[in-house]
């Protein structure tokens, strides 16, 4: 099934793909030779954005990024992303004429979790156990929607327990984005989801295991902590302006968010997304958590940095 990015496994199915791993761990053949383009870009419910570049890190097209209002619906703002996407294709043809394009799911419709199951197990009741796992956690979480899964037996040494990546994502919104470029024209290469990609952040970046990064967003602030063997990630809705904060309602969601820190003993936390891009906006944070760093990609604004992290898997899919 092609879905879903997923963490470094042993034995990869073929038609699944691989999460990012550390880039000195990657082995980029194309590199300095043949031009592979991509263009990774995302669709939530206030805002789409886009970018395109290849594998030498060549802007191709000027990042774009356009804001809605509040009460915007996600199908609203994947129609506008339609047109513009139309405007582009007519304006430079020759362009997408061989792009990878890939997107990843808003955290809202979907999770992802691990699972460990005891080293000793057979393969045939690992494959068994997993498939029982998956249908309870569809049970549990999402009883009444139609969601495609996807799994992946993590890179283990011979003495440690399987630990297997599981991601679930509504089925209704990859099939209207798939729908959107089926209109257009174009094919959808790569589908990841975004808990997922703020890891592939954590990871390109080399940050020691284990870590968790406090993603930034227009609409919301997503904490994902990444640990060999467990993930957990909660996201806190905040409707973040350019023109202004309203320190206040920050204040209650960062004192929801230490909260969470304490209650999960989660610890080497590092700050990454939009509000990196204001000082005053990233001073408050540093102030206010217990934030070791902060994750910065340099070749476009922090804003892109999901979408560039995309890009990253989309050269080495």
């Amino acid at each position: 099934m092609r879905l879903i990015d997923k963490l470094p496994f042993l034995e990869p199915p073929k038609e699944k793909y691989s999460l990012l791993p550390p880039l000195n761990k990657l082995n980029i053949p194309f590199l300095g030779k043949k031009e592979k383009i991509v263009f990774p870009f995302v669709v939530d419910t206030v805002f789409y954005r886009g970018i395109c570049f290849n594998n030498k890190y060549q802007i191709l097209l000027k990042p774009f990024e356009k804001v809605y209002p509040e009460e915007t619906t996600f199908e609203e703002v994947l129609m506008h992303f339609k047109e513009e996407l139309r405007e582009l294709t007519a304006q430079k043809p020759k362009l997408f004429t061989n792009t990878s394009f890939g997107t990843y799911i808003p955290a809202q419709f979907g999770l992802v979790k691990i699972y460990t199951f005891p080293k000793g197990i057979k393969k045939s009741e690992l494959i068994q156990s997993i498939g029982l796992y998956i249908q309870e956690e569809i049970s549990g979480n999402f009883p009444h929607t139609e969601v495609l899964y996807s799994y992946d037996i993590l890179d283990r040494n011979e003495n440690e327990p399987y630990r297997v990546l599981v991601t679930i994502v509504e089925s209704e919104i990859v099939r209207k984005i798939e729908e959107v470029f089926e209109e257009v024209g174009l094919k959808l290469d790569v589908i990841s989801y975004e808990p997922v990609c703020v890891i592939n952040l954590g990871l390109l970046k080399g940050l020691p295991e284990p870590f968790t990064i406090l993603y930034t967003e227009r609409n919301k602030i997503l904490i994902v902590s990444y640990r060999r063997d467990n993930i957990i990630y909660e996201t806190f809705s905040y409707l973040f302006s350019e023109d202004k904060i309203t320190e206040d309602l920050l204040n209650l969601i960062i004192w929801d968010i230490r909260n969470y820190i304490v209650l999960n003993d989660i610890g080497n936390i590092y700050l990454a997304g939009i509000v990196t891009e204001y000082e005053h906006l990233t001073e408050f944070f540093l102030e206010k958590l217990p934030i070791f760093g902060i994750v910065s990609i340099d070749k476009f604004s922090e804003r892109y940095a999901l979408t560039y992290i995309l890009g990253e898997r989309l050269l080495n899919a």
